[in-house]
């Protein structure tokens, strides 16, 4: 079993960079969606790959959550994590597997299936982290609650399920934030919210988990889940920064 930091994830990253950054919305194990997107967002910049960030459910769900992992890596893509990773990342320590994740509505199933894990065999669940790759983990375990997203010096905050807009104020957000990751992270992860109920804050808040036909841009909230994994039509989006340009793939686009 490797040693397993629980706390080391509830931070606040921040990350300044020139643009455009490309940040996607919630993958849930759909290598093909992401392929697609991400050769979409090479065409808008053919100087190069842009910079890759995720709002988090890299998987779960969708069949292919470790080439979906696996592409990240390559990429060199980072974010945040969502509430679907919380699971994975213990299990991929080796500290069990939460029965949780096999519920039908977590799709856990689809994640421990595409690293070849037998979850109607107690040997190949209770080994089968083995089979996960260090880099695969080490990527995971990098993805904060939180980030500050600085892209051609327009601060933007990412988190997967969002900001409560009744715990920060644009007042010192940064402090507030960072004490939330540490006190606080599940309200990042699981929160269902509506964009009118996000915190307006002293950059646009970019989030996931809440499922919409179409993303969202409210001025103060992005919201980038549109359904991948999870409808049979579901699309994959992500928007470019600092622009905020959405770009959406599958379900016809």
């Amino acid at each position: 079993m490797t040693q397993i930091d629980e706390l080391s994830w509830r931070r606040v990253d921040t990350v300044e960079l020139d643009g455009p950054v490309a940040v996607i919305g919630d993958i849930h194990g759909c290598l093909d969606l992401l392929s697609l997107l991400l050769a979409r967002l090479d065409v808008l910049h053919p100087a190069g790959h842009m910079p890759i960030f995720v709002v988090g459910d890299v998987i779960d769900r969708g069949p292919d959550s470790r080439g979906v992992v696996e592409l990240l890596c390559a990429r060199g893509a980072r974010g945040v994590r969502g509430n679907h990773e919380e699971w994975f990342v213990r299990y991929a320590h080796g500290a069990g597997l939460d029965s949780f994740a096999l519920m039908p509505h977590i799709g856990g199933r689809a994640t421990l299936a595409s690293y070849g894990i037998d979850v109607s065999s107690s040997a190949s669940l209770k080994h089968g982290h083995a089979t996960i790759p260090k880099a695969h983990r080490a990527w995971l375990d990098a993805l904060p609650v939180a980030m500050r997203l600085i892209v051609d010096g327009v601060p933007f905050w990412l988190a997967h399920a969002g900001v409560d807009g009744a715990a920060v104020t644009v007042e010192d957000p940064v402090r507030r934030m960072e004490a939330l990751a540490r006190e606080a992270p599940d309200d990042f992860l699981w929160s269902k919210r509506a964009a009118e109920d996000m915190a307006v804050l002293d950059g646009t808040v970019i989030s996931g988990h809440t499922l919409l036909r179409e993303p969202l841009d409210a001025g103060h909230a992005i919201m980038i889940d549109t359904g991948s994994g999870v409808w049979e039509d579901g699309a994959l989006t992500a928007v470019v920064l600092p622009r905020r340009r959405f770009v959406t793939v599958g379900a016809g686009r």
